[in-house]
């Protein structure tokens, strides 16, 4: 029997197709089965690491002093339990087998995606791969004639499973050690520290301090109206090294700005350049996840998550478009020869779209039809499937839209603008003016969005065409003016921006050499340096949003999406940390040594090993600086240290002190908070008189009194007798100490004793009985 085993089902059906398989008649409990061919699936990883837990009990409770957690390895695996079901068919397929074909995808995690499978199995037998970058029906065949020594491809692997060691010892240490260390100033909530999620967070508060940290100043345009040939025209002076101006090359000077305009008005003005060229702008790519989410948070406002989620069911429910959690903008030669099969189901599915499909030149070939630049997974764009009887939601719908729109979009034609630019020069001051002429919408037709609007500024004219204007033709200007602007701030960083900012990371570094380092990573992509994949930055930006006590989302004026900003907290966390864990500095010194260890030219244990060193640094920094935040915590009320936490007790969440065992205080939960309001029927939650062991305050609590600073309590009720608060008052006033620590007194042939009491050093109980 020879077990193929793909990352996904759809693969799997794919394969099997290619296979000569029907996988409607031939579909067993978890596999497809034809002939001695056999094709299972895989939901993504099927198993994952080790938690530290898992090694050893002790690291369940996070303490400061069992940090760093060494890595192991080689690591051990478990099976996640949402796919326990599918992972045991697998692995009992793998046994029967006689060979294996690896049919994860074709990048470092589909790699290491099955070969954790098959190292887990203990398995011995031989293994090929097979590299499927296009599921129709010709390319899978082609490629299953092709196999490959899986070892051939071990070196991807090792570089992916190093990549998730290094991350799980890092985000384990730095979150535990992080979060320890602001619960002693009163940080209540987890600081969690990631390669990537601590890089994102970083670019926020990058923003956020140059937004709120900018200061208002101004710039100076000058425009000149100028009169040529019997018409208007408005031109923008350009300024000189020798002017003064900021780094943008803005006039600063009102002064200046004033006396260019005074000295130009009057006087002749010659053209010195006039050029005309026709601009051609092209459909563009399909749409990959990152764009696609950036696109849907634009226009209707939609989290990542909620893309991708409603992505998974057109992909996984409805059929209705390809793989969602793609990073590819390209497409194969057999999608093109499919345009009339799409365009039929996109006018079905989408009757709106029904005379935009009839449109379309079929005969025309976009640059996205190349398959050689397919890596793991093509463009995302509609399948042949008729959606005509399915009912969409609205979301759905939207998205199923935009897909079909730039698919579409590649047989139309390109957006053609006759641009022109005059240069004027009067008096030695040179001013320019542009015009741009639509010659043909092309593809635009189907719907811009505004921030993919190319900024021209044009020349304001009365009708007049620029293009007109010849080398050495005379006018005047008649007049000047000044147009005053403040200076703008650094924009906060969206939801969409953000995703943008993620898949060009690079260019957010300042060392050239680790640019280049995470750039050449994505030799071949559309990403430029990336941080995260497709199928993490959704989640990524989820967690970091759910992390309220550092990040901030609102609405802002001016924008049409939240803006993401870092709270005062978050901006003393990211001053805390090292520069290089909040910017994409780490990605990029990784990338280099994944590059290495997918060479052969380094091993994964000395990569852990100097991970785990600079780990170790790290943590003993923590140790000796702490973490400089700001406490959101509540004081504990009594003693006056600690901050209340909140826990959960057999009988429910509570407050409890951050000091204990120094401090026992507690208080019941109420909508979130602590409780620590007076208690009914006139009871306080302190008595009056102190400890008798250690002089601290003894807090009231439902099962008795409890001192706040050492381990002496009084019970409230022993053999279904109730002990009062004044009863307990009498007794620690009276002084009988010797009976307070919890000794019998003797006396006329009598135990005398009224509460039940315990204290730290005896462990010694009174009995509230009379006995002769």
């Amino acid at each position: 029997m020879k077990l193929y085993i793909a990352e996904k089902p759809s693969l799997a059906k794919a394969i099997f197709e290619g296979l000569g398989g029907n996988p409607n008649a031939e579909k067993k409990n978890g596999y497809f089965e034809h002939g001695s061919d056999v094709v299972t699936w895989c939901y993504g990883h099927m198993l994952e690491l080790y938690d530290p837990h898992d090694y050893d009990e002790k690291y369940s409770i996070w303490r400061f002093n069992d940090l760093p957690i060494k890595s192991v390895y080689p690591p051990k695996y478990k099976i996640k339990p949402e796919s326990e079901e599918q992972t045991r068919i697998i692995l009992s397929l793998i046994e029967k087998a006689d060979s294996i074909v690896h049919a994860g995808d074709p990048d470092e995690e589909g790699c290491l995606l099955v070969d954790e499978i098959l190292g887990y199995a203990g398995n011995t037998k031989p293994v090929y791969r097979l590299l499927v970058r296009d599921l129709n029906l010709a390319p899978v065949q082609k490629a299953l004639t092709d196999l490959q020594p899986n070892e051939k491809f071990r070196g991807m692997t090792l570089s992916a499973l190093a990549r998730s060691l290094c991350d799980q010892g890092f985000g384990y240490n730095m979150t535990r050690g992080c979060t320890l260390k602001g619960r002693e100033k009163g940080y209540d909530g987890v600081l969690n520290v990631g390669r990537v999620q601590s890089a994102v967070l970083g670019l926020v508060n990058m923003r956020t301090l140059a937004n709120q940290n900018h200061t208002e100043s101004f710039y100076y345009d000058v425009f000149a109206s100028l009169s040529a040939n019997g018409h208007h025209i408005k031109a923008k002076y350009q300024t000189t090294d020798d002017d003064q101006i900021d780094e943008k090359k803005r006039l600063i000077s009102e002064a200046q700005a004033a006396h260019i305009a005074e000295r130009v008005t009057g006087k002749d003005a010659i053209v010195t350049i006039a050029t005309t060229k026709p601009e051609n702008i092209k459909p563009p790519l399909p749409l990959n996840l990152s764009t696609l989410q950036q696109l849907c948070a634009k226009r209707f406002g939609y989290s990542a998550k909620e893309t991708l989620d409603v992505m998974q069911g057109l992909y996984e429910t409805h059929k209705l478009l390809t793989y969602p959690r793609s990073d590819n903008r390209y497409l194969s030669d057999e999608h093109y020869y499919q345009a009339g099969d799409i365009a039929a189901a996109i006018a079905a599915t989408m009757p709106e779209l029904a005379s935009a499909t009839a449109d379309m030149d079929k005969g025309q070939k976009h640059k996205a039809f190349n398959a050689s630049k397919i890596e793991a997974h093509h463009a995302i764009i509609p399948t042949t499937k008729s959606g005509a009887g399915i009912q969409l939601s609205e979301k759905e719908r939207n998205v199923y839209n935009l897909v079909s729109v730039y698919f579409i979009g590649l047989f139309y034609p390109d957006a053609i603008r006759n641009k022109t630019k005059v240069h004027f020069d009067i008096k030695g001051d040179t001013f320019t003016a542009t015009q741009s002429v639509l010659v043909q919408r092309g593809w635009e037709s189907l719907g811009k969005d505004r921030d993919e609007e190319t900024e021209t500024e044009d020349a304001g004219t009365d009708g007049f065409d620029l293009s007109s204007l010849k080398f050495n033709d005379s006018g005047l200007c008649k007049s000047a003016d000044v147009d005053k602007k403040k200076t703008t701030p650094p924009r906060y960083f969206t939801e969409s921006t953000l995703l943008s900012a993620m898949t060009s990371a690079a260019k957010f570094i300042d060392d050239p050499a680790l640019r280049k380092a995470l750039e050449a990573k994505d030799e071949g992509s559309e990403d430029r340096g990336s941080i995260g994949t497709e199928a993490t930055r959704a989640g990524i930006l989820e967690k970091l949003a759910a992390n309220t006590g550092l990040i901030s989302i609102e609405k802002e004026k001016g924008y049409s999406e939240l803006v993401w900003k870092t709270t005062k907290q978050g901006q003393e966390f990211c001053a805390a940390l090292p520069p290089e864990v909040v910017k994409p500095d780490i990605s990029a010194r990784w990338a280099e040594k994944q590059a290495q260890i997918k060479a052969g030219n380094l091993t994964v244990e000395d990569f852990i090993l100097e991970t785990d060193d600079y780990i170790n640094t790290l943590i003993n920094e923590l140790s000796k600086n702490g973490i400089n935040i700001s406490a959101n915590g509540t004081p504990c009320p009594v003693c006056q240290k600690g901050f209340l936490r909140k826990r959960k007790g057999q009988n429910g969440f509570f407050w409890g002190c951050s000091s204990y065992p120094e401090c026992k205080t507690a208080f019941p939960d109420k909508d979130g908070k602590p409780d620590t309001e007076k208690k009914k029927e006139g009871t306080t939650s302190r008595l009056s008189t102190p400890c008798p062991s250690c002089g601290k305050s003894i807090a009231v609590r439902p099962k008795g009194y409890f001192c706040t600073g050492c381990e002496f309590k009084v019970w409230s009720e022993f053999s279904g007798k109730k002990i009062s608060q004044v009863q307990a008052e009498k007794l620690l006033k009276s002084g009988k100490t010797d009976l307070i620590k919890g000794f019998k007194k003797k006396s006329g042939g009598t135990y005398d004793t009224v509460l039940i009491l315990e204290d730290k050093n005896t462990g010694k109980l009174g009995f509230p009985v009379r006995e002769k």
